[in-house]
């Protein structure tokens, strides 16, 4: 027989809204007039809140565990040891079982070793009947094991109902955990409604509404029975409906206990009042992994049809594993357990090795945009690029709404997808492409009648036009893709920069749904500056294109005319997450800027930069205060850094100077030494030490030399020096501290160096 799902709406019951967790239905103990005084009561005291707040304050933001809003009181109260039986009056029986946690402000209840006959009822629900958790059936566990939503205040009531017909057929049920809700906003029966940071914006706000399916697909969970984290469902390429949640790792428990609350949410961007839920419990685990932090489970419990209820409003929202840096982010997610909020980063995500993963590249960086942030309980939330394609689930980071500065890291699908090694219980692939498709994405799956298009061109993943570019030619490699059910054939791409579309190029072929292409377009010569590569594609198989949300792509470069390379070479300490850097140029503008560096992966990182003749300085950051030091020699020792040009040093920080506190900033300047009239010798001729504080030896190799002279980086000449030989001692000791130019005369040319006196 069909089973028909109950949904009950927000019902204001004494001020307090609620929501449907199971079958629906009326408690028997409802209609019964006694009140049950005399039922079974357990207690459970109250833990050391104190000590569970300095433990949170550890854990919190660090991508190991769930957000905690309780504690769990294991216990072992089940028909036979506990509780109370009651005869009805037409033969029917009921037990009944108070559970109470001293000062609480919810409690929820894990059921374990659990069989609900056909027939039998279980309800759970606080002693003046206004959250009503049930009816409970069979089909809501698994292996056993029942979850329940949190009850508001500091009491529980377990009934479990057997109608006469199965006096011969209890079954079983037994409490195994009662959660104490200790980190929750008492002035709402929900966990924490309103409680997450001032700045965080409510999903239905102006900026989310082109973001409603994918807020249909984010859901919170409940896991272990007392922390919080997010999720989304995933859509696979059968577009099955298939009950998919992804995760992260770090949330992992048993999920045969984890609830999923839907539709957690304001209906406007206020928060307004009583916002109404659904949810659905129990899941088994499908594939976990450390390295990306991922977790995939399947929903067991309150399905119909082997999905979740259509009148949960679901949504499979699509994924992208092809690693393409994503020009924007967003995120959906339930920050501190309140309802859902989203976030924007409209900058590209960096890809990092972030939150102490063991594997290159295993996490993007993002840097929130709009006030917007993610906060504990956030964890496992999506992240989805521009397209509305989930990309990754948030590990951990700093971000807050008092650090709205702070980076957060994801794991990134493209590594969790079919790793190395790896194989159903370690990869995403065995389960989001079961039919081996080979896609690289697919789009998001409505079960509500709304189907694939037909006609989908898709562009993305530009390449060779972002980041800096040490000339004026440009080679443009973009990705065509087919996100429709008919062969794409034939479109038409147009391309340029800062607006422009007059370049077109025909591109032709045969790409099946969800097949990807790669498109080498012609050279472009660019003029000096900053620029926005953008290309978009019009008629696709000639025709019009049914979805426009990704024919358009953008990618930020700049073109350094005549640019030099200049090379940092920068020693890490063993507590890298603390260091940053900028580098920023006369004007003050920053040219370059990284961060995100994972703890005990201390050594040695290069960076090149393409810069203009001029003057920049180097601004080296610790946020905990204690610079490059703390390590043991064991360890790496202190961190140190030189910057490099033409293979002189032009700044440094020595590894005496490494406590230098919470920053460093250096000055430098490379300069045209050819407008001095200068002949290449600058392999016959070399000055060293290179800094220098007393004395420098200019050495000159199998050259007659005439004269030498020392010069500040405008060109005048500090001081000469007549006498010479092949090897030459300058005194440098009354000189200010700075970057100047060593000029050697020979009688074969000249030779000019770069020179730091300290």
């Amino acid at each position: 027989m069909k089973k028909q799902l109950l949904i009950l709406s927000a019902i204001l019951l004494g001020g307090i809204s609620f929501a449907q967790q199971g079958d629906g239905g009326t408690p028997k103990g409802q209609k019964v007039s006694s009140n049950f005084k005399t039922m079974d009561s357990k207690t459970f005291v109250q833990p050391d809140i104190a000590a569970l707040q300095a433990e949170d304050a550890l854990v919190d933001g660090t991508g190991t565990a769930p957000w905690r809003f309780g504690f769990n009181n294991y216990t072992n109260l089940g028909l036979n040891n506990a509780g109370t039986w009651y005869d009805l009056p037409n033969g029917d029986k009921l037990w009944l079982l108070k559970v109470t946690c001293e000062n609480a402000l919810t409690v929820n209840l894990t059921f374990k070793e659990t069989e609900i006959t056909e027939g039998n009822e279980l309800y759970v629900y606080n002693p003046d009947k206004s959250f009503i958790l049930g009816k409970f059936s069979a089909y809501h566990t698994y292996e056993g094991v029942l979850g329940t939503e949190l009850v508001p205040g500091n009491t529980a009531i377990v009934e479990y109902y057997v109608p006469q017909a199965n006096a011969n057929k209890i079954g079983n049920v037994t409490v195994g955990t009662v959660t104490h809700g200790y980190r929750t906003a008492n002035e709402f029966m929900e966990k924490a409604f309103g409680s997450s940071g001032s700045c965080n914006m409510n999903v239905n706000c102006t900026d989310g509404a082109a973001w409603t399916d994918q807020r249909n697909g984010a859901v919170m969970l409940v896991s272990g029975s007392s922390g919080f984290c997010s999720g989304s469902l995933i859509n696979n390429t059968l577009n099955d409906g298939k009950p998919y949640v992804l995760t992260a790792n770090h949330c992992y428990s048993n999920p045969a206990s984890w609830i999923f609350r839907f539709n957690w949410q304001s209906t406007g961007c206020a928060n307004g009042s009583n916002p109404s839920f659904v949810s659905l419990s129990g899941a088994v685990l499908r594939s976990r992994r450390t390295p990306s932090d991922f977790c995939l489970v399947e929903i067991t419990g309150g399905l119909v049809g082997g999905t979740v209820p259509a009148s949960y409003s679901p949504y499979f929202s699509g994924w992208d594993n092809s690693g393409t840096i994503p020009t924007s982010t967003v995120s959906i997610h339930h920050p501190s357990g309140d309802i859902k909020k989203i976030s924007f980063d409209d900058a590209a995500a960096g890809i990092s090795q972030g939150m102490g993963s063991t594997e290159a590249n295993s996490t993007w960086t993002v840097e929130w945009d709009r006030n917007t942030t993610t906060e504990g309980g956030s964890s496992g939330s999506p992240i989805f690029d521009q397209n509305h394609r989930i990309i990754g689930q948030l590990w951990g980071g700093g971000a807050s709404c008092s650090n709205l500065s702070s980076p957060d890291y994801y794991g990134r699908v493209s590594n969790s997808w079919n790793p190395a090694s790896s194989n159903s219980t370690n990869q995403l692939k065995f389960w989001l492409d079961p039919n081996n498709a080979g896609a690289q994405f697919i789009d998001g799956y409505d079960p509500s009648g709304a189907s694939s298009v037909a006609i989908d061109a898709g562009l993305n993943n530009p390449q060779g036009v972002s980041g800096t570019f040490c000339g004026a030619v440009v080679s443009p490699q973009i990705t065509i893709s087919n996100g429709g059910t008919t062969t794409l054939t034939s479109a038409t791409i147009t391309y340029g920069v800062d607006g422009d579309y007059s370049n077109s190029f025909p591109w032709t072929g045969s790409l099946a749904q969800y097949q990807t292409a790669a498109v080498t377009l012609p050279n472009m010569t660019l003029p000096a500056g900053n620029h926005t590569f953008n290309a978009q594609v019009t008629s696709p198989n000639g025709s019009t294109d049914e979805n426009a949300n990704n024919n358009l792509i953008t990618s930020a470069l700049t073109i350094v005319v005549n640019g030099q390379t200049v090379t940092l070479s920068l020693d890490l300490d063993c507590y890298a997450s603390e260091t940053s850097w900028e580098l920023r140029d006369a004007s003050n503008t920053v040219l370059y800027s990284e961060s995100g560096y994972s703890d005990g992966t201390q050594g040695i990182i290069t960076r090149d930069f393409c810069l203009s003749y001029g003057c920049y300085s180097f601004k080296l950051m610790d946020s905990y205060g204690d610079g490059l030091t703390n390590c043991s020699a064991a360890n790496g020792g202190n961190g140190s850094y030189n910057i490099t040009y033409n293979s002189a040093i032009v700044a440094e920080l020595l590894e005496a100077d490494a406590n230098f506190a919470f920053t460093n900033t250096k000055n430098f300047c490379i300069q045209d030494v050819t407008g001095l009239g200068e002949i290449d010798l600058s392999n016959a001729v070399s000055i060293y030490p290179n800094p220098a504080n007393e004395t420098v030896t200019v050495f000159a190799n199998n050259l007659d030399v005439t004269k030498i002279e020392l010069l500040n980086i405008a060109g005048q000449v500090i001081s000469t020096v007549t006498e010479t030989a092949s090897t030459t001692k300058l005194n440098v000791s009354q000189i200010a501290s700075g970057v100047y130019l060593v000029k050697t005369y020979t009688t074969e040319g000249t030779a000019t160096k770069q020179l730091i006196i300290k």
